[in-house]
């Protein structure tokens, strides 16, 4: 009877440890996501760089650059191939800038201004690091393809922009993922994306201004 009753506390007392105790699985037990769908925006604060010329020269402009209100909108789908994840994505760009003329030449006001609108096609590799159970580092190179859909310029001369079909930039995404629940993740990162060229074509100076986008992107993911 000692030993049937010694036997019965032991049990009990091992399922309560059971319980109480946080479990532990092996990766055979854990059911891996082969995939995620993700949405994003992220605003943006745009930069020139004056590009140099063939002797590594960046010449003198006579005017000044003011970013206007930039976003971008979309989703991607990306696929887990351990350790990388890899994505590719569709989006909708807006960019608005502003170029101030030291005398007025092409404006009345001095100030030219340039709306435009993208389509956007975003190739990107991630890394996915957990720093607890729900929050993890992630850090996304990529690289950007937009092909313009509009581009207008609010100036004197009467005739279109030259303007740049194709833009492509490279950059990268570095930030958190918190778990909102078993399938869903809420994203936020901040985000450096710079032109390999510019939103028009170089004038007769052959001054070539290069983008740089500083923004934040947030959004929600869904793993499967």
């Amino acid at each position: 009877m000692r030993v049937l009753v010694s036997l019965f506390v032991i049990s009990l007392s091992s399922v309560l440890y059971s319980q109480s105790e946080p479990q532990f699985y092996t990766d055979s037990k854990v059911r891996t996501r082969r995939f995620a769908i993700s949405t994003y925006s992220q605003p943006m604060v745009l930069f020139r760089r004056i590009g140099a010329d063939l002797n590594g020269n960046r010449p003198e402009v006579n005017n000044s650059f003011r970013t206007g209100p930039n976003l971008d909108i979309g989703f991607s789908i990306d696929f887990n191939i351990r350790p990388l994840r890899i994505g590719i994505g569709l989006g909708h760009s807006w960019v608005n800038y502003s170029v101030v003329e030291d005398e007025p030449l092409y404006s009345t006001d001095g100030i030219i201004r340039t709306s435009a609108s993208y389509i956007s096609l975003p190739f990107r590799a991630g890394l996915i690091t957990p720093l607890n159970d729900r929050v993890n580092l992630e850090v996304w190179p990529q690289v950007i393809y937009r092909q313009a859909i509009s581009f207008e310029k609010d100036w004197l001369i009467d005739m279109a922009p030259n303007y740049r079909d194709i833009i492509w930039s490279a950059g990268i995404n570095i930030g958190s993922s918190i778990t909102l629940s078993e399938y869903w993740k809420w994203t936020i990162m901040g985000i450096m994306d710079y032109g390999f060229n510019d939103f028009e074509e170089p004038s007769g100076d052959g001054i070539s201004e290069l983008p740089i986008f500083i923004g934040l992107r947030t959004g929600i993911r869904l793993s499967i």
